[in-house]
């Protein structure tokens, strides 16, 4: 029953995984509609990224019940919870950024599409190495090294992230806009790199499970 319950959290850690994935990639064609100008289908799946980030907490809460059943042990628990608790803040933070577009309508000039569109492609792509390292560590297909090498990819391209996070924000304070239409640019970019931040987070819980010793 011990081992049961312990392959039925990995599964839904799995599931998890998955639906903040959906989550992402749903949440990108959402900027990107948006800076082309199409608002209704970026409304659409604005719509969409709700929804997945509603199932996300829907699997998350069945993990924290299998957890609290008595699913590992108990020193490994909390940690567990953690790493899943900051994999479903990346999703929010998905959400949060789609959010910002969509009920605040950041005016981008025409000259830093093309920059925003790539900072948020560079800001999801932090879950790229994380994914695999999350995955291979709940299906037991890992090693350490791999997993370490993985969590510090989240790291680098995060650091990446920060420096055209740094680029962007000297070009728009450099530019000829009202300062108020700087202030919400601002905002709208740092609702794009939260989504990287939190990506870290998660690479540093899964870390810390590592160090302690796996499962």
């Amino acid at each position: 029953m011990f081992y049961r319950k312990e392959k039925q959290v990995n599964e839904l850690i799995l599931k998890h995984l998955e639906e903040v994935d959906k989550c992402l990639k749903t949440a990108l064609k959402t900027v990107e509609e948006y800076l082309s100008a199409d608002i209704e289908n970026a409304k659409s799946l604005a719509i969409k990224v709700d929804q997945i980030e509603t199932e996300t907490d829907s699997v998350r809460r069945e993990i924290i019940g299998k957890l609290y059943s008595g699913a590992y042990l108990p020193s490994l628990r909390s940690d567990i919870l953690h790493l899943v608790e900051h994999m479903d803040k990346i999703a929010d933070g998905a959400e949060a950024c789609c959010d910002f577009f969509l009920d605040q309508r950041p005016e981008i000039p025409q000259e830093m599409r093309s920059n925003f569109l790539k900072i948020m492609e560079r800001s999801i792509s932090t879950f790229v190495p994380l994914k695999e390292a999350i995955d291979s560590f709940f299906t037991d297909k890992f090693d350490i090294e791999t997993l370490r090498e993985k969590t510090r990819e989240v790291g680098i391209i995060e650091s990446a992230v920060d420096k055209e996070e740094w680029d962007i924000t000297r070009d728009i304070f450099k530019g000829e806009l009202d300062y108020g239409h700087k202030i919400h640019l601002k905002l709208c970019l740092e609702s794009i790199v939260e989504i990287s931040d939190r990506a870290e987070d998660a690479a540093d819980e899964l870390e810390i499970i590592i160090i302690k010793g796996g499962l």
